[in-house]
């Protein structure tokens, strides 16, 4: 059963089956540009190491690329929108297209074609989630490399590099030695902050466009925690209308025996 819940959300409700296959020249165009901006980009590095002389078509390649992206980018999503109103009837603003709304059609979808199955009840819900994260679990590969032993590796080049940066540390003035170490301490951080930011959006990115089964079903497990949440809502509401309806029966018996009275 899981295999077929699994296909139904790959073909009938992921992101992909709604929007993207009816866009698929914007897609196919934004997938190219994600593989050759940054070909380009590391090619005109490794030009301009070996060979100043082209430095300046090398930058105007550079920034040609970076700005074919970003337009590969800007219609995709454009396009992504126009599909949500015209096709879903779906009112968009000039915010993400990723609205309440377009997730609450992705989670009907799905929740008709578990009534359909008989996935009706909270813990077969619950099972199907337990057996896709089991499945998600098998499917990761171990890194290539653990941070603490790139850590380790890294360190001796590090201190090697700091030692020819402050080899003439006893002719300088203590104030200059400290203004270069907190220099070197913030474009340290600097660095980090901008690769930590760049691995975000290229996250975002490749898990927008490049759907692999892992992708597909961790976007299967957030629909399935989601329909669990809606069914307590729904439990909550109906448990809350029985109350008031008991309070309200309960005033009309007291009034009733006080006109009996």
């Amino acid at each position: 059963m899981k295999d077929i819940v699994f296909n139904y959300y790959q073909v009938e409700v992921r992101t992909y089956a709604l929007v993207y296959k009816h866009i698929k020249k914007h897609y196919y165009f934004l997938n190219t540009m994600m593989i050759l901006c940054p070909v380009v980009i590391l090619t005109c590095i490794i030009i301009s190491w070996f060979n100043a002389g082209y430095k300046m078509w090398l930058i105007v390649s550079c920034i040609t690329s970076l700005a074919m992206f970003s337009y590969s980018v800007f219609i995709f999503f454009k396009a992504c929108k126009r599909v949500i109103r015209k096709r879903y009837k779906i009112s968009i603003g000039k915010g993400s297209w990723r609205t309440e709304k377009f997730k609450e059609l992705k989670s009907n979808k799905l929740a008709d074609f578990l009534y359909s199955k008989d996935i009706k009840t909270r813990w077969k819900i619950e099972k199907l989630i337990e057996l896709y994260k089991n499945d998600r679990e098998k499917s990761k590969l171990p890194p290539l490399i653990a941070p603490s032993l790139f850590i380790a590796v890294l360190t001796p080049n590090l201190t090697q590099l700091l030692f020819y940066i402050y080899k003439d540390k006893e002719l300088m003035q203590p104030f200059t030695v400290l203004l270069l170490f907190v220099g070197c301490t913030f474009l340290s951080l600097l660095l980090i902050a901008i690769s930590t930011s760049l691995k975000r959006l290229k996250d975002s990115i490749v898990n927008e466009v490049y759907q692999n089964k892992n992708t597909i079903r961790e976007g299967l497990i957030d629909q399935l925690e989601d329909l669990l949440l809606r069914m307590s809502n729904e439990k909550e509401i109906e448990h809350a209308k029985d109350n008031l309806k008991l309070k309200e029966d309960t005033e009309y018996n007291v009034l009733r025996r006080k006109e009996m009275n």
